[in-house]
């Protein structure tokens, strides 16, 4: 029984719909097969006894017999009877597994919903709040050094003997773990449907920011970028910019919000530009 039990939760509704299907026309087969001319196993139509059962007539009977109403215009003689009989007994057995699949499919989503809404929600609360703080700090820091301020405190920011404390490895790393959750809530399904728009717009939204911010440093004055703030971090910006992609096109395929499609558009967009126009001065600096 349990492994009965195991093989209907695996079963998919469309595996069962063509199972179902293919043992109907197995049955009028066999019906077909046994009709044969005087024959004393197969079908007979109780309105017309001396007429030939066609193919038709049986495939006819077949669902008949596997909805269990029973018509009687033809009735089965012999093995057939047999035959109807393990058909009903399928056919209700079929019926009742839809039943308990479609109520597992609510069941589901309830737990679904119930799961989404206290854990999924915290997670992406967090992960838009971390975003949002290095965004911050990448805007604010960068300006500065750009606009000739050399704290020390700023420029360790960016460079560092320990490269794994940069802003950019930050944002490197956070990204990492949407992308993880992104794709793995995405295969199970529904993820998108799920969770809060508005949670997830924040996240693509300290994206783009951060895109348009590294655009917006090259536009500003590029020589000082790559030397201050780019410098040390081409492995975390390609890196950034992989994973960036990675969660806008997990968007643009599976959200229904026009605006997160849009914001996952403009995502690839800057990244492109950030690819040709950034990614140079980086390497540039470093020759």
């Amino acid at each position: 029984m349990g492994r009965v039990m195991r093989w209907v939760e695996r079963v998919s509704v469309l595996q069962l719909l063509l199972g179902i299907n293919t043992l109907l026309v197995v049955f009028a087969f066999a019906y077909w097969t046994l009709s044969e001319p005087g024959s004393t196993n197969g079908l007979i139509e109780t309105y017309e006894p001396e007429g030939q059962v066609s193919f038709l007539d049986a495939l006819y009977f077949s669902v008949v017999s596997l909805s269990s109403l029973g018509y009687g215009d033809i009735r089965p003689l012999g093995f057939s009877r047999f035959l109807a009989g393990a058909e009903v007994i399928i056919g209700l057995s079929f019926f009742g597994i839809m039943v308990a699949k479609i109520s597992s499919v609510r069941q589901d989503y309830i737990l679904r919903r119930m799961y989404y809404s206290e854990l999924i929600d915290g997670r992406l609360e967090g992960f838009a709040h971390q975003l949002e703080e290095h965004r911050k700090l990448y805007l604010a820091s960068s300006t500065l050094l750009l606009g000739g301020d050399n704290d020390p405190e700023l420029a360790t920011t960016y460079k560092d003997e320990v490269t794994q404390t940069t802003i950019f490895f930050e944002i490197h790393a956070v990204l990492h773990d949407v992308v993880d959750m992104f794709v793995l809530e995405t295969r199970s399904g529904g993820f998108f449907d799920n969770v809060s728009d508005a949670l997830l717009m924040r996240i693509y939204a300290s994206v783009q920011s951060t895109m348009h911010h590294t655009i917006h440093l090259a536009d500003r004055d590029a020589e000082a970028a790559g030397a201050l703030v780019f410098c040390g971090n081409e492995q975390w910006i390609g890196e950034m910019l992989e994973l960036a992609e990675e969660i806008a096109r997990l968007g643009r395929k599976h959200s229904r919000s026009d605006d997160i499609v849009r914001q996952c558009g403009d995502i690839l967009e800057a990244a492109a530009r950030v690819r040709a126009g950034v990614m140079p001065l980086v390497a540039g600096a470093l020759a």
